[in-house]
């Protein structure tokens, strides 16, 4: 472990977490469909559902919705309008996947 990593209480192998309170960070949780009869992936936004992709591929799905959920998020702040989460967020159902995405914008 090297020296900043002890100081500041991180373990080995954990992310490097870089703080800049002028790029706002969001956490981006995506429920991802198992693939459906034609091999087609969906996905939503767990506390923002009115965003969703589809795709042949669990990184297209998440790139789709990283693009539209920064665009979305960034449109709400540039408006000083309420972001509207969705809260609770939705849960998992039944085969679902839960993938963390932190989202800079």
């Amino acid at each position: 472990m090297n020296q900043s990593a002890e100081s500041s209480g991180e373990k080995e192998n954990s992310l490097p977490h870089i703080a800049n309170p002028e790029i706002p960070v969001f956490d981006c949780r995506v429920i991802l469909s198992p693939p459906d009869e034609s091999g087609r992936i969906s996905g939503r936004v767990a506390n923002f559902p009115s965003i969703v992709a589809e795709s042949n591929s669990e990184r297209d799905v998440l790139l789709k919705i990283v693009e539209t959920f920064k665009a979305t998020v960034q449109l709400h702040l540039e408006n000083n309008s309420k972001i509207p989460w969705t809260d609770p967020p939705t849960e998992l159902g039944e085969g679902e996947v839960e993938r963390w995405i932190p989202v800079h914008l």
